[in-house]
């Protein structure tokens, strides 16, 4: 009788051991510089990525004449901004709509050096004519033949270095265009690489050197 109850407590006794054993948590993986940097900046309002309202931003060129030009901003309302590039061959007026997951380029037409601005009922129907960026802000993102190829760049323009610089490119044909935007001030460098017979590829630059 002694030995049934002797057995029937160990058994009990290891049970109870059984159950204190618990399996430890898995850690999660460790998220990456760049997986955080994403993360943060797919957060932020795509607004974020112009220029401010009112600001004049000059670029310089290199590679072609036309290459150096400068950039008016002025914010039409809280979805629509506009933009007058003047290469010192032609001036165009660029319209953008900013929505929670895009930057969109809804008009672009040659005007004169003070255009009138359209309305905000006309910029309202203007159809979309070009996706300039789009979330997720993360690298391998894809839209309209575009890579989002790293959200944490380091540009410098030889007057400014930038850090977390959004990089993004597009190969149509032998042309390769680079874009880069930083956070607060938007378009900071572009560059169009075609590759030709030569070695070299032939390449032209555009390079913000000062806003005011």
């Amino acid at each position: 009788m002694r030995y049934h109850v002797l057995v029937l407590s160990l058994a009990f006794l290891l049970a109870g051991c059984r159950e204190e054993v618990q399996e430890e948590p898995v850690p999660s993986p460790t998220p990456s510089v760049e997986d955080k940097q994403s993360g943060a900046q797919d957060q932020t309002s795509l607004l974020s990525y112009f220029p401010p309202d009112g600001s004049v931003a000059s670029f310089q060129g290199e590679g072609n004449e036309f290459a150096s030009f400068t950039l008016k901003t002025s914010y039409l309302d809280t979805q629509h901004i506009a933009q007058i590039e003047d290469n010192g061959g032609v001036t165009l007026l660029k319209i953008y709509r900013i929505t929670d997951t895009s930057i969109d380029l809804i008009y672009r037409e040659p005007v004169d050096s003070n255009p009138s601005m359209p309305s905000a009922a006309e910029v309202a129907s203007y159809p979309v004519l070009e996706t300039i960026l789009q979330k997720p802000l993360q690298v391998g993102m894809s839209f309209q033949g575009w890579t989002i190829e790293s959200t944490t760049a380091t540009v410098d323009t030889g007057t400014t270095v930038y850090q977390d610089v959004i990089q993004l490119s597009r190969t149509e044909d032998q042309m390769t265009t680079t874009k880069y935007f930083a956070k607060d001030i938007g378009l900071i460098r572009k560059e169009d690489t075609m590759e030709t017979e030569q070695d070299e590829p032939f390449v032209v630059t555009s390079t913000l050197q000062k806003i005011e």
